[in-house]
């Protein structure tokens, strides 16, 4: 049986239960997940935690689309500049572990 880990990093279905993940677990969550919606948006497979977007050649409209479905799949805002100002999977995935304990808190 998968974890919630396992799960965001595997499929496209509904939007990652946050709450329910204890929170030594979220930002690993998070950051799986930033990761394979960042390779889908991309398409390039080679991506890794640490692989810059920007670097990348992230259009403008692949980061609103990165934007728009993190929010779609965590309920969290993610604006624009979150992506730029956190470019790899790791730091966006941070990032969002932070806003949600800030929102949660």
């Amino acid at each position: 049986m998968e974890g919630p880990i396992e799960e965001a990093a595997a499929d496209d279905g509904p939007a990652v239960d946050l709450a329910a993940t204890p929170p030594q677990e979220r930002h690993e969550l998070l950051c799986a997940l930033v990761l394979r919606r960042a390779v889908a948006i991309l398409k390039a497979e080679d991506l890794d935690e640490d692989s810059n977007f920007l670097e990348r050649n992230m259009s403008s409209l692949a980061a609103v689309q990165l934007s728009k479905t993190l929010m779609d799949d965590t309920g969290l805002e993610v604006p624009l500049v979150a992506i730029v100002e956190h470019p790899t999977s790791t730091l966006l995935g941070k990032y969002l572990a932070e806003a949600y304990e800030a929102e949660a808190g």
